[in-house]
């Protein structure tokens, strides 16, 4: 794992984001630990700014 790492812990693993750049880093579970493909970390951040997104407008009522 990349140093200075946090990991979040989700059902059935965690997820790792670098300390620094907050960017998301490697899956573990219990098949293995993987790093970050370009895929996944496209789509862990668009998944980001929908929640985002999302308590703004909860925000703004």
């Amino acid at each position: 794992m990349a140093e200075n790492a946090k990991k979040n812990p989700v059902k059935g693993g965690y997820i790792a984001r670098s300390a620094v750049s907050g960017r998301f880093v490697e899956v573990g579970s219990s098949s293995g630990v993987k790093k970050a493909a370009p895929k996944s970390v496209s789509v862990v951040k668009e998944a980001s700014s929908r929640r985002k997104s999302a308590l703004k407008r909860l925000a703004n009522r």
